[in-house]
Order: C-alpha cells, then sequence, then structure tokens
C-alpha cells in the first residue's frame, strides 16, 4: 500500500469520526441526501474514476449495515445526484485507467444508528434472525478496464484466511466486525457516547476490510460500495423482480427457497433466499454459493437492458434515490457516468470469476497470485479444479473454483 492509502486511512477515519459536528476543512468526506459520502484522494496520476451504480450493488451484496447520517446531522444535495436527474448530462471523459470497485455485503439487519429491522421484515421476508455483528458475508471485486471495456467480476468467498495482523490469520468476512468491536471497545473506555462509538466503529471496520481485499488481491481498490439487507429488498422491489434460471427445483429450509427449475422473475423475498442458499447447493460450501451472487448479478443487468434503465439518467437517477439511505459509497459515485463509461456494461459484456483456493483442511487458503491475474490477465475459460467435488480425501490438498459466468443474457445455475 502506497502513501495514498495511508492518507485515506487518516482521512476516513477523521471523516467517521468528525460526522457529528460536520466534516473538517482535511477530510475528504461529504454529506449527501441520506448518507455520507466518504471520498479517496489517489496518487496524481490516477484519475477520478466513477463507482459501480446501484444496477450492481442490488444484486451482489446480500445483506449489509447501510450509512445513514448521524443525529443532528443535516443531509445535503449532492451535483452528483443533480446530474443524475439532468435531462443532459454532460459526456463523461472515457476512463483512462482501469478501476477497481469493491462490493461489500454485511450479514446484518441492524442498521447504521444500531437500529433492528422491524421483526416482520426479518423473520417474515428476510427470512432471518436479529444479526448485530457486522460480517462480511459477500464480497466482490469489480474491474473496469481502460476505456470501459468488458466487465471482469471477482468474488472472494467469505472464509478465506488472510492474516490477522498478529500473527495469525482469521476468514476474510470477520475483519469488519473484529476491528469495529475493537474500536468500539477503545472509544468506550475513552468516555465517548454511543452514537460516536458506531459511527468510528464501521469507520475502522472498513479501513481494516479494505486493506485485507488490497493485501489479499494484490489490486488496489479505488471505490467502495456496501448495501444493507433492507436495502437489497429494497433494490429488488424497484426493479419490479430480478430474473434468473435454474438448472433443477431448489429447495431449502434455511434460507427459505423454493423455486422450481426454469427461468423465472424472483420477487424481493425470494431473489434474497436465492443468493443465501447454502444448503443444497454444490457441495454445501461458500465456494459454491458465490455463483448464486454471480447469477443475481447478470440478472439484474439483463433486467436494466431491457427495461431500457441503463439508457435512461433520470430513471436511474430514481432508482439510486430511493436506495441512498441503504447505501455507503465513496465520493466518486456517479452512476449515470459509470455506465455511459462502461458501453460492455450496457451491452451485457462481463465475465464473473471466484478466486481459486486451496483446501488442505476446513479453512480454504486463496491460491497466491490468482485474484491479481484474475481480474486483469486474459478471460478465463475454464474452472480451476485439482478434484471434483465430493471426491475430496481427508487431509489432501485439492484447488477449488466454479466455473467462470458469461454475463450473457440470465445464465442458468444449480
Amino acid at each position: 500500500m502506497d502513501d495514498g492509502d495511508g492518507e485515506f486511512e487518516v482521512q476516513l477515519g477523521a471523516a467517521f469520526g468528525q460526522a457529528g459536528g460536520g466534516p473538517g476543512p482535511e477530510v475528504t468526506a461529504r454529506l449527501v441526501d441520506g448518507g455520507l459520502a466518504i471520498g479517496r484522494r489517489r496518487r496524481a496520476r490516477r484519475r477520478r474514476a466513477v463507482l459501480l451504480a446501484s444496477a450492481l450493488t442490488a444484486a451482489v451484496v446480500v445483506g449489509a449495515g447501510a450509512l445513514t447520517v448521524p443525529h443532528g446531522v443535516p443531509g445535503q444535495r449532492s451535483d452528483v445526484l443533480d446530474a443524475a436527474h439532468s435531462a443532459s448530462p454532460p459526456p463523461p471523459q472515457p476512463l483512462e485507467k482501469g478501476v477497481t470497485v469493491l462490493l461489500v455485503g454485511l450479514d446484518s439487519t441492524v442498521d447504521a444508528k444500531g437500529r433492528p429491522a422491524p421483526p416482520e421484515l426479518v423473520h417474515g421476508d428476510l427470512h432471518a434472525a436479529v444479526l448485530e455483528r457486522n460480517t462480511t458475508d459477500t464480497l466482490m471485486l469489480v474491474r473496469i478496464p481502460a476505456g470501459g471495456g468488458e466487465v471482469r467480476q471477482l468474488s472472494i468467498p467469505r472464509d478465506v484466511l488472510v492474516p490477522d495482523g498478529h500473527g495469525g490469520q482469521v476468514t476474510i468476512n470477520s475483519v469488519y466486525p473484529t476491528a469495529e468491536t475493537a474500536e468500539r471497545d477503545r472509544l468506550r473506555q475513552e468516555g465517548l457516547p454511543e452514537s460516536e462509538l458506531l459511527e468510528r466503529g464501521r469507520g475502522a471496520g472498513r479501513i481494516a476490510l479494505l486493506r485485507a481485499v488490497e493485501q489479499l488481491s494484490e489490486v488496489p481498490v479505488d471505490h467502495y460500495a456496501e448495501l444493507s439487507m433492507a436495502g437489497f429488498y429494497r433494490a429488488a422491489q424497484a426493479l419490479g423482480g430480478v430474473p434468473v434460471c435454474l438448472n433443477r427445483p431448489a429447495r431449502d429450509d434455511w434460507s427459505g427457497t423454493d423455486l422450481p427449475a426454469g427461468r423465472q422473475e424472483l420477487d424481493p423475498a425470494q431473489a434474497l433466499a436465492f443468493v443465501r442458499q447454502r444448503h443444497g447447493v454444490g457441495d454445501g460450501s461458500d465456494i459454491q454459493r458465490t455463483v448464486r451472487a454471480q447469477a443475481l448479478l447478470a440478472g439484474v443487468v439483463a433486467k436494466l437492458r431491457s427495461g431500457g434503465l441503463l439508457s435512461d439518467p433520470q430513471r436511474l437517477g430514481r432508482l439510486y434515490d430511493a436506495l441512498s439511505d441503504q447505501l455507503v459509497v465513496d465520493q466518486g459515485w456517479s452512476p449515470v457516468d459509470f455506465l455511459r463509461q462502461v458501453p460492455a456494461l450496457a451491452a451485457g459484456g462481463g465475465t464473473a470469476v471466484t478466486l481459486p483456493v486451496t483446501l488442505d483442511g476446513i479453512r480454504p487458503r486463496a491460491v497466491p497470485g490468482a485474484a491479481k491475474q484474475l481480474l486483469t490477465g486474459p478471460a478465463p475459460t475454464a474452472a480451476v479444479s485439482s478434484a471434483p467435488l465430493g471426491e475430496r480425501r481427508p487431509g489432501a490438498t485439492v484447488t477449488l473454483q466454479p466455473a467462470p459466468l458469461v454475463w450473457d443474457g440470465v445464465p442458468c445455475v444449480n
């Protein structure tokens, strides 16, 4: 990580620490309707790029803690939203550098102010318990090459091991909540009010997660997006359902999945169950479940293309408005500009891959160098696996990776 990354960490921590009284003059953060947009300064040679629009975050994050404006802090109108609603937005500049976006989903039913979602939603359509620990159960890196060419999306299995900073290792989905809890405990001992503990704790969690992902992938992250579980539900509502295709019927009491085979349109509750199902999908591991998230992402893109939303700045802006209080994004967000800078997305061009892991016990380990190669190298054409699922010998070391998923309409998955 370079000096710019260290500067970002200082600024991000300060942004969350000062949110209650307004950002200070040295903090590249500003308030927008429904949330705090966090800016990141990069080296001079790296041009500012836009963040992946809600068209993608709605599909891939299956539960997150949303960041909303703290009590007593008025929201301000963002010029990004103004541009999104403009009848004739200025043409964007082509992407001169490749852009990498980190998409995060937290498996939590508690919002950014510590309030649980309504019980009828949690135990009904969300088919969940009240979850207060912000585990990052969905992690995706999305890479857009210079010039806005074909999109590459990399899923990171939640159980992949990463260094814990103390000589040990932890699963990557525990990095965010562990750092958040440690920071909140530290600040509580200093006598800070609970309202500040929440914001600053989550800020520490995001910093720790971003650093872990960059270290794992060896690819600098340019933008960050996080969506709540309720936000996912609302996004599916705003889209009017999400198309998917199943090779065989899917039923799972744990997630609430009960779907027939074939192509179908999922309502918000079904979409959430579809992407959260673990039991009965392949070998039941999280590595197999990532394919469901990739398929849902492809379905959202297909839905947006077929409905003409990708070419309609005003409608896209209204969708963003509907989700803005559920999203955490960096200051570079510009949904309309992004979609116009990435023609391959509007054309359905993209490939989804899963980080290959070696399994020599219970926990998977990332294959060294694989993430960078998959994000920036030639498009993969086949799965990387040294042993078929279900044929692993106890104690044997195997490499696992599902086959790539091409964004071409609505792909059928298991």
